[in-house]
């Protein structure tokens, strides 16, 4: 039995961390082939219907051919920010705890998905008066402007 195998078998590491866990041949057949085209570094394509577990199926292997391979950087890109912060929020925290590994992942989203502060300022700079409502909505931006870490606008 492989090594994806046994983490996605009944006893295996996701069983650990996931009480209702319970094994799915279409997840299993998936992450075997994604850890096969890691293994060979080729590429895959898959598709797989909903409910099969897609995420698991090509995080894991991912990240037992990282900590196999001494800490490669790994990188998914999805084409929703909703399955980003599924991804980010929920499963990676998941699988990390799975793997006992120390991973550190960040999110990266496009720049029209973050506070420009150049044009923060450049608006605030700007001649003209502002009504009532843009106003408020201004010292609102403004004020989050200043707490905020990541400036993520969403």
């Amino acid at each position: 039995m492989t090594s994806i195998e046994n983490a996605f078998s009944s006893q295996g590491l996701l069983a650990k961390v996931i009480a209702e866990y319970a094994p799915r041949q279409p997840q299993i057949d998936m992450a075997l082939a994604v850890g096969d085209a890691i293994e060979k570094q080729g590429c895959l394509i898959v598709e797989a219907g909903t409910g099969t577990g897609k995420t698991f199926a090509y995080l894991l292997p991912a990240l037992l051919a990282n900590k196999a391979e001494n800490s490669k950087k790994i990188i998914v890109s999805t084409g929703t920010k909703n399955l980003q912060e599924q991804l980010f929020h929920k499963d990676v925290p998941v699988l990390t705890k799975a793997v006992a590994d120390n991973i550190q992942v960040a999110l990266l989203k496009g720049r029209s998905n973050y506070l420009c502060l150049y044009r923060l300022e450049m608006y605030q700079h700007s001649k003209g008066q502002l009504d009532a409502q843009l106003l408020h909505d201004f010292v609102k931006v403004k004020k989050w402007a200043n707490s905020t870490r990541s400036g993520d606008i969403g």
